[in-house]
């Protein structure tokens, strides 16, 4: 095509049962829907399964969501520390540097102990496993076989020093830790006895192989032993701790349960559930529910100042006994370099032993976090309740509310798992609901609008038919079509008289008269306007208003002859005013500045015009923009400038040319309207460029029925002075 205003070839005669067409489109949009219903029942059915299978996993890519809420209720609503049935003895920096380097001799942790049990604690925990003999010890050293004989005597009368640290732990309630491993070891060494009631701990329980002890010596002087290993995930985030664990075979208590047990005077624990896990641990009066594997979740609170005290400090005698008398005492070492620092849920790092005495404080202040055994079935309901409530939901509502069902359903998880948690100490996992039912929500929609495009298509296919069919018996459609095309401006018409300009434009509408529009016209002698705009919908209604739209927007421009933004707001009032069936333009109008290139344009939810410079690659001329002309009365369009070099073009298309479709069905693309425009030499005219995209389209489509109307317009700045005078 040549010419700027195409032929439309004549259109042949209708299928000659519409009716039997109509009604079997109907068959189909009725069994489209019920099906798109069915298949988001069983989506939902399927995210809801699958949420109550994964509701006791503790690690994996589906768990990162559960967890960041959860993380998410702690740093929003951390706990507060409102008593301190817990000290920690710290080996801090303050205390290397009083008392001397780490290690200490083994002494020196003896007179530690024999201090802090002076202070009457309930009971003590050894954060720490001693397995090697003390290096310090007189009987170790280089210099004892050549020290005279006496010395050695007394030296060996008095002892090792692992000798006088066990005698020390002897008068203690004292427990040491032990460290589960996976591999089977041959140390052995005493363990506290349990009680089993109508559970089998083993088949629920964190079971390791065998355990490294402290020195056997120690290790039997101590009046508990707990296990110190806690199992770190992927994220490393310390958010669980054990307070039962199996070791080859037998229940092994934590160090935190044995402290609680020495400090109750019980002598053994008990272990208590049925056929889906451990429910609760007791020693003595004392019961902790737990969950169905041994764990606990920590309600954690910041770290606080208030839970130390300086081993130097009770070393040298001026540690506040209050601070030990009656309470639980940890010992750790907190030196810097000394300890590995976790990770909290509060994304705040503390030693492990305060994470251990923030575990006691939940355990006396009853604020454990609980995870119910129901939780899986109540995110599994959630999940579903979600789901269907987005297929029966989404077809009765209208477009402007279908969003409203997926915000009410976020807000409500979100607020239920927060409220469940502020009140409950529950954790209950609204993320994995959230997103399996914000999937379910997304098909769903995606069905809907594809059942109410299918009910639009055939209702205008419907329409459009019949009135094909009445205009063409009247012959009403093909003088339309003449009347429309006459009332658009030819482009060859519009000249400067400084030959600054070259323009180029087309209309092929996809049926006898179509939506799309253009114009261009000279405001005066050095300012070019053009719009391009595209009419929603197709046939003798986009006609008639496209006429309307094209009259209203001209008569605005020469009246105005202003701001394009002043144009294009002042046009939309007009268009919008008699707009009583509701259809909207699509537009692009600019205003060009023959002078220096300076383009302003406004652009009304159209597709952005390409830019073609000289030397460089085709790029979208994009903006702010506003929305299509004629929804809005009151809306006011934004202006955009740009200058544009000598030699540039601006090419603006409808989106018949990107939904250009082949036989089978595959799009045009903008993507290939910029590498055709890409292809074109720097200084090739307005015309032939508009060919080149025409002419491809044409290829591209093999003769397929068009979609769509479509428009294209070139407009190509030769520069101020393209004659050189």
């Amino acid at each position: 095509m040549t010419g700027s205003n195409a032929q439309q070839p004549p259109v042949g005669d209708g299928p000659a049962s519409p009716h039997a067409r109509a009604w079997s489109d109907i068959v189909a949009l009725h069994w489209m829907r019920a099906r798109g219903q069915a298949i988001g029942l069983a989506l939902s059915c399927i995210a809801a399964v699958l949420v109550m299978l994964q509701a006791d996993q503790q690690q994996g890519v589906l768990m990162r969501p559960r967890l960041l809420v959860f993380d998410a209720y702690q740093s929003l609503m951390p706990r507060v520390r409102e008593a301190g049935p817990v000290t920690i003895v710290e080996i801090n920096e303050d205390s290397l540097k009083r008392v001397g380097q780490w290690p200490w001799p083994r002494t020196q942790l003896a007179r530690l102990i024999d201090q802090v049990n002076a202070m009457k604690p309930v009971a003590i925990g050894l954060d720490m496993l001693l397995v090697e003999p003390d290096r310090m010890s007189p009987g170790a050293a280089e210099w004892f076989h050549e020290a005279p004989q006496d010395l050695r005597a007394w030296l060996t009368v008095r002892g090792d020093n692992d000798a006088i640290f066990a005698q020390s732990l002897k008068g203690a309630p004292i427990a040491i830790g032990i460290a589960g491993l996976d591999q089977a070891t041959p140390r052995t060494g005493p363990l506290t006895p349990s009680q089993i009631h109508t559970v089998d701990p083993e088949k629920w329980l964190r079971r390791y192989d065998g355990a490294m002890r402290s020195l056997p010596i120690i290790d039997n002087a101590a009046a508990g032993h707990g296990i110190l290993s806690v199992d770190m995930y992927g994220d490393g985030i310390i958010r669980r701790l054990p307070l039962v664990t199996s070791v080859n075979g037998q229940p092994v208590p934590s160090l935190d349960l044995e402290m609680l047990r020495l400090a109750v005077g019980a002598n053994w624990f008990t272990l208590t559930g049925d056929d889906g896990g451990l429910t609760e641990v007791a020693v003595g009066a004392l019961t902790i529910p737990v969950q169905r594997d041994g764990h606990v979740w920590v309600h954690f609170g910041p770290r606080d100042a208030g839970r130390f005290v300086s081993a130097a400090d009770i070393l040298d005698g001026t540690a506040d006994p209050a601070m030990i008398n009656k309470r639980l005492v940890l010992i750790g070492v907190t030196g810097l370099g000394l300890v590995d620092y976790v990770t909290t849920p509060l994304a705040e790092r503390m030693p492990g032993v305060e994470v251990r005495a923030q575990l006691l404080e939940n355990i006396f202040a009853d604020a454990l976090l609980q995870r119910p055994r129901w939780a899986g079935m109540l995110e599994g309901g959630l999940t579903l309740m979600f789901g269907v409530a987005s297929v029966l939901l989404l077809p009765r509502l209208r477009p402007r509310w279908l969003p409203f069902p997926w915000l009410v359903g976020s807000a409500f998880l979100l607020g239920l798992g927060a409220a469940l948690y502020a009140h409950k100490l529950l954790l209950i996992d609204v993320a994995t609901p959230w997103l399996a039912g914000s999937g379910v929500f997304v098909v769903q929609l995606a069905l809907v609008l594809a059942h109410a495009d299918q009910e639009r298509r055939r209702f205008q296919r419907e329409v459009e038919l019949r009135r094909a069919q009445e205009a063409r018996m009247a012959g009403e459609l093909d003088a339309a079509r003449r009347i429309q095309m006459g009332i658009l401006p030819r482009a060859k018409d519009i000249t400067d008289p400084q030959g600054r300009i070259d323009v180029a434009a087309m209309l092929e509408p996809a049926k006898e008269v179509g939506g799309d529009l253009y114009d261009i016209f000279l405001l005066d002698e050095n300012r070019l306007f053009f719009m391009v705009g595209d009419v929603a919908g197709k046939g003798i209604p986009a006609s008639l208003f496209m006429a309307l739209g094209k009259s209203l927007y001209k008569s605005t421009a020469l009246r105005l002859r202003d701001e394009i933004a002043h144009i294009m707001s002042e046009a939309n009032r007009e268009i919008a005013r008699d707009n009583s069936e509701m259809l909207f333009i699509t537009a692009f109008a600019g205003i060009l500045d023959l002078r220096t290139g300076a383009l302003t344009y406004c652009n009304a939810g159209h597709d952005a015009p390409i830019l073609l410079a000289p030397n460089e690659a085709p790029g979208n001329l994009e903006g702010v923009g506003g929305p299509p002309l004629g929804i809005f009365d009151d809306t006011q369009y934004p202006g955009e400038s740009v200058l544009i070099a000598p030699g540039a073009a601006l090419v603006i298309i409808t989106d018949g040319v990107t939904e250009a479709m082949t036989p089978d069905g595959e799009l045009y693309g903008a993507e290939r309207v910029r590498h055709r425009l890409a292809a074109t030499q720097n200084d090739a005219d307005a015309q032939t460029i508009l060919e080149t995209v025409y002419d491809d389209i044409k290829q591209y489509a093999q003769g397929a029925e068009p979609s769509d109307d479509i428009t294209i317009m070139v407009v190509r700045w030769r520069g101020p002075n393209p004659n050189g005078c």
